[in-house]
């Protein structure tokens, strides 16, 4: 019988697969990002090879430092999703990266668990602020 974490992990791959099979790392999904600007490691780093260190991430092989700064870095904007002219979704590509670089997959951990990181809860309540209503948030810190 089918669990609900093999469901996800069934899930993962197929969207791992797909985007290894689609991205042609053309790089625009990069040089839309608003993120990149807020990091001297992908200054000037061109497009096409970030996107390439990406996919190095999701085959389990190896990414590239920008690579991995890129995937800590993505806040799913959505900016990149229209900007890809192969129809992958740079978002999820970037999110199933962040899973595969945090270990998740089984591979060797990339990041840090972000649970460790001493801004994670700051983070957390500050988008929940963003995204939930007074009585969600109200919810949540009981």
């Amino acid at each position: 019988m089918e669990t609900k974490t093999d469901e996800l992990f069934a899930y993962i791959e197929r969207n791992i697969a797909r985007t290894l099979v689609d991205c042609t790392t053309c790089g625009k999904c990069f040089d839309i990002c608003p993120m990149t600007g807020y990091s001297d490691k992908l200054a000037g780093k061109n497009g096409g090879d970030v996107v390439a260190g990406i996919l190095g991430i999701l085959r389990g092989t190896a990414g590239t430092p920008e690579a991995v700064e890129w995937t800590r870095l993505c806040t799913q904007s959505a900016r990149c999703i229209p900007a890809c002219p192969e129809n992958v979704n740079p978002m999820l590509m970037l999110r199933l990266s962040r899973i595969t670089a945090l270990g998740s997959t089984g591979g060797e951990a990339l990041l840090p668990d972000g649970k460790r990181d001493p801004h994670f809860f700051r983070r957390i309540n500050a988008f929940s602020a963003l995204q939930l209503s007074d009585a969600e948030i109200a919810e949540w810190h009981r």
